[in-house]
């Protein structure tokens, strides 16, 4: 497994710098296996994290579980608020989810709804995040779980508590009935002081009877999903410094590692340093102002 390629090697520059490594757990809400690697899969095949996953479609939990490396285990539960739901199964499995596709918004677009429209449903029990001893202490959580991630974070505000990152599927358009929306979501993570970083990538999709480029995957201009990633809001750090150093580190690891957010990451070193090793932050500024000359350090 090939680690992201960024100009320093977290986990390198930590060992030189004599910190003791934490071991990250990460969990993965709806972990079906679409051919390609997560950006965290080097930190768990190297040890450094441990791998939770949940991936409610059996035949595609077994696939994972074969195909699973060391530090890694995938559990087939629906992940949502622990009662009973009924999971539409989509025409493309990964559109699977416990909300009914909306045909009426669907079928404004092309190459939607002929992936979404169920070709069975299947009843099932949904456990809480909370009620999965497992996930505990969860320092990242990824959720992909087509419009039901609200509702998995609404059952899991106990397990939240230790968590400093969470990349989750997020809607603009309601294609699911009843579909929690992003302005949802970012209202109950930031009161549970999360802050938004940045959009992993963008899904759209173009208003029938257009298409450009003969792409009927990509829209002009109409987003309707995304993957939004919150950290911790570094306004905080100060009190996580003081209570829990650890922390800082892992959340300075998940920035750099998965996202190259170095500056995020300095600032989590730089809260960490304070309580635990002074000029960490400013060893890791220099390392990364020397190994990559688009990248400086200035205070004003």
């Amino acid at each position: 497994m090939t680690r992201p390629a960024h100009p320093v090697d977290i986990i390198d520059f930590l060992k030189r710098n004599d910190v003791m490594l934490p071991t990250l757990k990460i969990v993965d809400v709806g972990a079906m296996d679409v051919g390609e690697a997560e950006p965290w899969s080097g930190l768990v095949e190297i040890g450094a994290a441990t791998l939770i996953g949940f991936e409610p479609n059996p035949p595609e939990c077994e696939k994972l579980n074969a195909s699973a490396g060391p530090n890694t285990q995938y559990l087939p539960h629906a992940v949502g608020d622990g009662g009973p739901h009924t999971l539409h199964i989509g025409a493309a499995p990964m559109t699977s989810s416990l909300l009914a596709p909306d045909p009426a918004v669907m079928q404004q677009f092309h190459a939607l709804w002929e992936l979404c429209e169920p070709t069975a449903e299947i009843p099932l029990d949904t456990a809480r995040l909370d009620d999965i001893p497992a996930v505990r202490p969860m320092d990242f959580l990824k959720l992909d779980i087509q419009g039901a991630e609200l509702m998995a974070l609404e059952a899991g505000t106990a397990a939240l508590t230790d968590t400093m990152a969470v990349q989750l599927e997020v809607g603009f358009l309601p294609i699911y009935k009843n579909q929690p929306l992003f302005s949802d979501v970012d209202a109950f993570l930031r009161a549970r002081g999360f802050a938004f970083h940045t959009m992993v990538g963008v899904g759209s999709r173009p208003f029938r009877p257009l298409i450009k480029n003969g792409n009927p995957n990509r829209g002009f201009a109409q987003v309707i999903w995304s993957n939004a990633l919150y950290f911790r809001d570094p306004l905080g750090f100060s009190a996580i410094a003081h209570d829990r150093p650890e922390a800082l580190l892992k959340a300075a690891i998940l920035a750099h590692e998965l996202y190259g957010a170095f500056d995020f990451a300095a600032v989590a070193l730089q809260h960490y340093g304070a309580a635990r090793q002074p000029g960490l932050a400013t060893a890791y500024i220099h390392a990364l102002t020397a190994a990559d000359s688009t990248i400086t350090a200035r205070n004003r």
